[in-house]
């Protein structure tokens, strides 16, 4: 198939050039067309990117990147944007869209070593205090974090500088502003006392980083084998405990992993901001593999995975997607399997013949309307309504809250569970009518209001 490579339009404009009062902002801007079919797949690859989708009645997908860049001075900005990893190909069945970050800026490739790196992680304070021996169900929690495989990259400079064979290496802080861009210039470097000190320096910084998660762990691992020793019983509070633990461990990891658009260099702020503004038919559908970014879609069919940042959606009308680490706000969810994890704060509107997962999630559903699976696993999930007739309704539970308004919806109720605090406050059930309520769960609380 024949592809055709963008054309970028370029736009540089710099602001506050009259007085040093104000920081310079520079900004660039492609735009590609592409004759496509009306079930056209757009496959987009980014990272911190907002990426705001919107639909027109053409046969066509029109693809706009913007990137604007603050508190450098131009040729530093020039050479952001010259590095951009910003990419549209396309025909008729198939649009791929790539914008990953630029390699100035990027950890994994040219490596920019910052001086303000101090891995400040506070170790959560769990509160362990009177809980009793327990016999503790079996819990999806990993103790064994690979703290040096987390760090590596800190302390293995060569290894990261040398990967793929781009010895592209930036070195800059209060006395040092070293740039390498070939095999020649590293190898030069690496015989130089300055790279022994860098060496060193980044050492110690991963030496810090880990002792501070593994005493994060210890204290943990420590605290559950006296809670063994006590001698009352308190299922609910250590299970809330080591849920809360999970989630405390997790955040550590992706307050180090995650990127940023804001960067701190040798005392200068400096912002980046990259926007994807995509038109396309009305009937195409979406593979998305995005992290840390703004995605907003607006009626369709999607696939892929969502990794941090936010997800917002008007009609997801089908598909299979996975959500990590991103508050979610969905209006309507219909023939959809949708996967939550880690998602503090999502919300849907309507959900209807559509199979929902949650993990560690809080997940509030305005209306259920009919053939509907949940799962949830560490969560709490609330639904506020249910259609008249919602026929079967599936709900799986592990070590989770639940509440379930019916109003005046009718419902039959059919339970297997073990270990469940159950609260139907509903005086008598219809068994006339044909909905029914299949629960399944182990060491979680449900109220049926």
């Amino acid at each position: 198939m024949k592809y055709r490579l963008f054309k970028s339009i370029i736009t540089l404009v710099v602001f506050g050039c009259i007085t040093t009062s104000y920081a310079q902002k520079f900004d660039k801007k492609f735009k590609e067309n592409f004759k496509t079919n009306k079930d056209v797949e757009v496959e987009i690859n980014a990272s911190n990117t907002e990426i705001n989708v919107s639909t027109w009645n053409k046969n066509e997908v029109q693809v706009e990147a913007f990137v604007e860049i603050e508190g450098v001075t131009k040729e530093e900005a020039e050479k952001y944007f010259k590095k951009w990893n910003f990419e549209a190909l396309g025909n008729a069945k198939k649009v791929q869209i790539k914008a990953s970050g630029s390699n100035i800026f990027n950890l994994k490739n040219d490596f920019v070593f910052l001086n303000n790196m101090d891995f400040d992680i506070k170790i959560p304070e769990i509160d362990f205090s009177n809980i009793d021996a327990i016999v503790i169900p079996e819990m999806d929690f990993n103790f064994d974090f690979d703290f040096d495989e987390m760090f590596s990259e800190l302390e293995d400079i060569d290894k990261m500088v040398e990967k793929n064979g781009n010895y592209k290496f930036h070195w800059k802080d209060d006395e040092n502003d070293i740039e390498i861009n070939n095999k020649k210039e590293w190898e030069a470097f690496k015989k130089t006392k300055k790279y022994k000190e860098l060496k060193e320096k980044m050492k110690l910084k991963k030496e810090m980083a880990v002792v501070k998660l593994k005493e994060a762990k210890d204290k943990i691992r420590k605290a559950i084998e006296k809670s063994k020793k006590e001698a009352k019983i308190d299922k609910e509070k250590i299970r809330a405990q080591l849920a809360k633990a999970k989630k405390k461990m997790e955040k550590m990891k992706i307050e180090f992993e995650a990127g940023k658009n804001d960067f701190t260099i040798n005392g200068k702020k400096v912002k980046i901001k990259k926007r994807l503004e995509i038109k396309v038919p009305k009937s195409a559908t979406f593979d998305l593999n995005t992290r840390h970014c703004k995605v907003k879609l607006p009626n369709t069919v999607a696939y892929g995975n969502v990794q941090y940042g936010t997800f917002n959606a008007n009609n997801l009308q089908g598909g299979n997607l996975n959500i990590n680490y991103a508050p979610v706000s969905i209006n309507d969810l219909n023939a959809c399997t949708l996967f939550l994890n880690n998602v503090t704060d999502a919300t849907i509107a309507s959900v209807t013949n559509t199979t929902l997962r949650n993990n560690y999630s809080d997940v509030r559903i305005v209306k259920i309307n009919e053939k509907v699976s949940l799962f949830d696993k560490f969560g709490t999930l609330v639904v506020e309504s249910f259609k008249e007739n919602f026929g079967e309704f599936l709900l799986s539970l592990r070590n989770s809250n639940a509440v379930l308004t019916f109003g005046n919806t009718p419902a039959k109720y059919v339970y297997d569970v073990n270990r469940v605090k159950l609260d139907n406050k509903r005086t008598s059930e219809n068994k006339n009518t044909n909905n029914v309520v299949k629960v399944n769960g182990s060491y979680s609380s449900i109220v049926i209001k």
